[in-house]
């Protein structure tokens, strides 16, 4: 492994680490206007064309949400 890809996995993981962290503290924020408005300045960085790929996979991951509750809920019925 070069250094040059040494740097980048380090870079990938601090980049990782940051975002966990940003993470963290935004589900820690329990006034949903602060939330917003830390989310909109989050998205403000991003164009028109990935916002809507954002929203997409979004709605994607909420419908995965539902039908694995269902199964779930499927799967304790039939115990």
């Amino acid at each position: 492994m070069s250094i040059k890809q040494v740097n980048n996995l380090l870079n990938k993981r601090s980049k990782n680490i940051l975002i966990n962290k940003i993470d963290v503290a935004y589900r820690e924020i329990e006034n949903l206007e602060y939330q917003y408005t830390v989310m909109k300045s989050i998205l403000n960085c991003f164009n028109d064309d990935t916002l809507k790929k954002i929203l997409k996979v979004t709605k994607q991951a909420k419908k995965l949400e539902i039908l694995e509750e269902k199964n779930n809920v499927a799967m304790g019925q039939q115990k």
